[in-house]
């Protein structure tokens, strides 16, 4: 008889290896963890494991597989043989296999649970550090690695839960509040354990709130309407790419104003620079004055220095909600775009070499080339509003840097990027058709 079913995480996650989804009973001498269990089937063939201790207890460990979902029940029965009552205090180990993480992959690596209606988390760089221990009651906990999760909750009370990272293993130790069984009686508890892709609609499905992994943090709320979009705008046009496309398209729309009024105040700053230095030069010796002066300047032309960052300061928010998103959510795993963009949660790799380059890896990726040309062009369109020539030489420095990091992250968080940068390059070609109007004081 094997335990291997309902897909590749099931067995990665131990439930053919060592425990078998642990148990011990920390009110009792012993560790359950180490003794043999007896296998055998239920009547409807589920797995059925069981231990007996003489005149103390009986416990059977059972396993019912789901059909259609990535998920299955444990139902553990603590029967009492001795003459008095107990209260049986279990303590369930569970275990995701992790592999070589590194990169992105290590990031998405954490420790999740709910308690209070939110999800509170830890970070594997923090479970390597040692056993981090809670006595926080909670309604599930789990695991989680890139685009999958195991997530466990049992129908009774969690009091307390340990977690560390044990070589290749994120394993996590559950205690459950005591269930007191009366002598010659049986109490059955059950687990969901949920073993497969961060797919929402999936996640939802089981009413549990397990979906709250994929909108937890400040950016939560966001990070679910990106989400709902990109699965809206897929079943309209069956391409995840072309969702990203109309979904950009939708989100520069949206910031159109505040852009158009950005660059126009750009212009006006352009326009004014032969004003500024008259005044600089003017009020040299008084900076009170000149502070003074070019205030008055910029609100005669109704001009706002800081105008031209806003769009761009903006933008962080929805650019750091998609990055999760495309690292976490299943759907986009494997989602093709065209040609070469075989998966928008990897980088586009056009063509691979032997060995790694610094910076680069070992395969060249063209989008983020795309990207770094169109910001380049982007820069050249843009407003000049300072004379200051190291200022401006870092500006057309930074498309290279970006260019860098975004080198490696998924292709589909690049595509966003470099159609949002030319949907602003269109947008300035069509601006500069516009005459700059300045105050009849300064013409």
């Amino acid at each position: 008889m094997s335990l291997k079913r309902g897909g590749s995480l099931f067995y990665e996650a131990g439930l053919e290896g060592k425990g078998i989804f642990g148990l011990r009973l920390l009110n009792e001498p012993g560790d359950l963890r180490q003794e043999i269990f007896e296998v055998s089937e239920t009547r409807d063939g589920a797995p059925q494991l069981t231990y007996e201790k003489a005149g103390e207890y009986r416990i059977t460990k059972k396993f019912f597989f789901g059909e259609d979902r990535p998920t299955f029940v444990q139902e553990i029965d603590f029967e009492n043989l001795s003459d008095r009552e107990k209260n049986f205090t279990a303590e369930i180990d569970y275990a995701l296999k992790l592999g070589a993480v590194h990169g992105q992959d290590e990031m998405s690596v954490e420790r999740v649970q709910l308690s209070a209606g939110e999800v509170r988390s830890a970070k594997l760089k923090n479970l390597r550090k040692g056993v981090l221990a809670t006595a926080e009651p909670a309604e599930w906990h789990g695991l989680l690695r890139r685009f999958e999760a195991l997530l466990v909750k049992p129908d009774w009370k969690i009091v307390g839960e340990e977690s560390e990272a044990e070589g290749d293993n994120l394993v996590s130790r559950l205690k459950l509040a005591p269930l007191a069984v009366a002598p010659g009686e049986q109490r059955t508890a059950r687990l969901l354990v949920y073993a497969g892709p961060q797919k929402y609609g999936e996640l939802k499905s089981l009413g549990l709130d397990f979906e709250k992994i994929l909108t937890q943090g400040m950016l939560g709320t966001l990070r679910l309407w990106m989400l709902l979009g990109l699965d809206y705008f897929f079943h309209l046009t069956g391409n995840y790419g072309v969702a990203i496309l109309v979904l950009t398209l939708l989100i520069k729309l949206l910031f159109t104003p505040l852009t158009h009024f950005s660059y126009q105040s750009m212009g006006k700053m352009q326009a004014l620079q032969p004003k500024m230095k008259a005044l600089q030069s003017q009020h040299k010796n008084d900076p009170q004055r000149l502070n003074k002066e070019m205030m008055e300047l910029y609100r005669r032309n109704r001009v706002n220095p800081l105008g031209g960052c806003l769009p761009m300061v903006l933008q962080i928010p929805i650019f750091i909600a998609f990055y999760q998103v495309l690292s976490t959510a299943a759907d986009i795993k494997g989602a093709a775009f065209i040609g070469w963009v075989r998966d928008l949660s990897e980088p586009d790799r056009l063509f691979s070499w032997p060995s790694d380059l610094p910076f680069i890896g070992h395969s060249f990726n063209l989008l983020p080339v795309l990207m770094i040309g169109s910001m380049l062009w982007q820069q050249k369109l843009t407003p000049q509003t300072t004379a200051d020539p190291m200022q401006q030489k870092i500006m057309y420095l930074m498309p290279i840097v970006f260019g860098f990091v975004f080198y490696n992250l998924p292709s589909g968080l690049v595509l966003y990027w470099l159609v949002n940068n030319l949907l602003t390059i269109f947008h300035q070609l069509v601006i500069k058709r516009i005459p700059v109007i300045l105050h009849h004081e300064d013409r």
